[in-house]
């Protein structure tokens, strides 16, 4: 994850929440073999968690090294590999069902629907 390092370690500008407290709530979890508090409106809330995590981010925000890392982890076709692969990127944000469904949604419901003190963290 060389090249998300500092993506993942990098302090936040958090400004205050709405609640008029300054303070938010973090949720611990483990990307990998990396620990990172995250926002927990960003991992409860589909429509905060779709808005970050989106085509958009990926063409308009990552860099080209980010978007090369991650594309390290899609499968592999023995042809046309790069256009292949761009399709399957395209359908992973676009919510289609691969199989047993969407990826990313099945990520979100998992973030949603885990209780902290479950997973270890707490």
């Amino acid at each position: 994850m060389d090249s998300l390092d500092h993506m993942l370690t990098d302090p936040l500008e958090l400004g205050p929440c709405g609640d008029g407290h300054g303070a938010r709530i973090m949720e611990d979890c483990l990307l990998g073999g990396t620990r990172v508090s995250l926002p927990e409106d960003l991992l409860e809330d589909p429509e905060i968690f779709f808005d970050v995590v989106s085509l958009s981010t990926w063409q308009e925000v990552l860099s080209d090294s980010q978007r090369e890392h991650l594309q390290q982890f899609l499968p592999r076709f023995p042809e046309d590999s790069i256009e292949q692969q761009n399709e399957l990127i395209l359908a992973l944000f676009s919510g289609e069902n691969f199989r047993f469904g969407n990826p990313l949604h099945i990520a979100q419901k998992l973030f949603r629907d885990t209780d902290p003190a479950e997973s270890g963290f707490v």
